[in-house]
């Protein structure tokens, strides 16, 4: 764990300071009705002959109800509070675009409240994929332009996912750009679910969400898909005019137990919020209420990517950031910032296949082959790295695997040629390609033509492996296998990968 803060800390990452929270009079909560409906023709208007549906879940953020036979459903609601139906596996909402942009958000509770939600069938597959996409966090339109041209174009022709989860962040403390980035996630051909970071409140506002949710419905919810069951929390609990920390609060652990009062035991959980579970202060509470069940905790924030083990059913991954390092360092041919991670993952999302109760993940750069999984670096192959001391002072013909979806169970070997396998050693060590960038810029070799220069550190990456080509290893072309593993029962990572290397005198 002090690795990973550590790393947080490089990239100026940690939780700001916190100051005193400001009290403020809640006006007390007024009753807040309407129907759940199956909604034929899809236009979001309850017609003549839609039947309502009965027994659909349906939730303040802390109360959670089931429809009656009407389809009706009331709930307390105070100013600031959303309404949403919990849609089980065989509903959806009609149409694309941002799922939970369909929920009722009310600044101000109207003194006769009603709000009713259309849904229409449909399958409820036992396999699925999704995106994990972390901090896209563009501030003006500059950087807009730079997750336009990266990553949403590329998911733009992706057709095998079912549905991309935004994990915060969105937009980097311009509250302006929350339009233009719901524009953009509706250009992609799935749905999307959204969830806020620190840096989407509106800092000209006291009510730091409220045109979050005025654009998106809620920002702590639950939903289905398939056989898995999608909780969504908001867990940057804010404190003062600025400062925040990681924290769910009293309302929002009452909805977790009151939600899962619904899910079957056997049922896996998938929770999404913005700041890892390993920086949330009650995640103690958090985590008890999970227990007995088998649970993936998604996360972004860090930028960077890392997996935390929180017991034998519940892990956790922090899945990376789309900015990378908030759009620095010199640019590729697209004119978009490398912005490598201080753990020395490239700007990156993540793939998660479902099948049934069990999951696996892949780490996808953005702009690279879905096929690279590392970074994988070779003492004595560059003169360039005699020039970096950490570098340097490594034995000749040690290679260096940075295994971008490792984790803390994950074992790694390799093999050259038709040799025996070697199991690798994980190493706290920063990863080479951070040093190599670093060493760079010292020296002015590539400068950005528009973006500040990554502030890298030489910080410790979280999920690096350590070998050593055999001695009598012969100059020439070699051909290097890998293999990485997930020991644990979930399995969440096996990768297979070929390299060709070439190895001097």
């Amino acid at each position: 764990m002090k690795a990973i803060f550590a790393l947080l800390a490089s990239a100026a990452l940690l939780l700001p300071g916190r100051a005193a929270a400001q009290p403020s009079a809640t006006p007390p909560p007024k009753p807040c009705s309407g129907t759940v409906f199956l909604d034929r023709n899809a236009n979001g208007l309850r017609d003549r002959g839609e039947r309502p549906l009965r027994g659909i879940p349906v939730s303040n953020g802390d109360t959670v109800v089931m429809t009656d036979r009407h389809g009706r459903f009331t709930l307390p609601l105070a100013p600031h509070g959303s309404v949403f139906p919990i849609l089980p596996a065989e509903y959806d909402f009609p149409g694309g675009a941002i799922r939970n942009a369909r929920f009722r958000y009310f600044a101000e509770v109207p003194q006769s409240c009603g709000c009713d939600f259309g849904l229409v069938r449909r399958d409820a597959p036992a396999r699925f994929s999704i995106a994990a996409v972390g901090d896209v966090q563009f501030g003006d339109s500059l950087q807009a332009g730079y997750a336009a041209r990266s990553f949403f174009s590329e998911a733009a022709a992706e057709r095998e996912l079912d549905f991309a989860l935004f994990l915060g962040d969105q937009v980097n403390d311009n509250c302006e750009m929350l339009e233009l980035f719901a524009s953009l996630a509706g250009q992609l051909p799935m749905a999307s679910w959204t969830l806020p970071g620190n840096h989407d409140r509106d800092m000209d506002s006291i009510r730091t969400l409220e045109r979050y949710n005025t654009l998106f419905g809620a920002d702590t919810y639950a939903f289905n898909h398939g056989e898995v069951h999608f909780v969504v929390f908001n867990n940057v609990l804010t404190q003062g005019r600025r400062g925040y920390t990681g924290r769910l609060t009293e309302r929002q652990l009452r909805f977790l137990r009151n939600d899962l009062r619904q899910v079957p035991q056997e049922r896996l959980v998938v929770i999404a919020q913005h700041i890892p579970m390993s920086a949330t202060e009650n995640r103690a509470e958090v985590l008890s209420l999970l227990e007995g069940r088998r649970c993936l905790i998604l996360s972004g924030h860090a930028h960077a990517t890392f997996r935390t083990r929180h017991s034998a059913q519940v892990q956790e991954l922090t899945a990376g950031a789309v900015c990378g390092l908030l759009w620095t360092g010199e640019e590729d041919l697209d004119g978009v910032p490398l912005s490598l991670q201080p753990c020395g993952t490239p700007r990156n999302y993540f793939r998660i296949d479902f099948d049934g109760d069990g999951y696996r993940f892949r780490f996808k750069g953005i702009g690279l082959d879905a096929s690279r999984q590392a970074d994988v670096w070779i003492a004595g192959s560059d003169p360039e790295d005699r020039s970096i001391e950490e570098l340097a002072a490594l034995p000749r013909g040690t290679v260096v695997v940075n295994l971008f979806a490792g984790g803390p169970d994950t074992e790694v070997r390799m093999q050259l040629d038709e040799g025996p396998w070697q199991t690798l050693t994980r190493a706290k060590i920063p990863a080479p390609s951070v040093l190599r960038s670093r060493q760079r810029q010292r020296l002015g070799l590539r400068k950005p033509l528009q973006a500040h220069p990554s502030p890298h550190r030489a910080t410790p990456s979280p999920h690096v492996w350590m070998g050593q080509l055999p001695a009598d290893t012969a100059p020439g072309a070699h051909t290097l296998r890998l293999e990485a593993r997930d020991t644990t029962s979930d399995a969440a990572v096996r990768i297979s990968d070929t390299r060709v290397i070439v190895t001097g005198d």
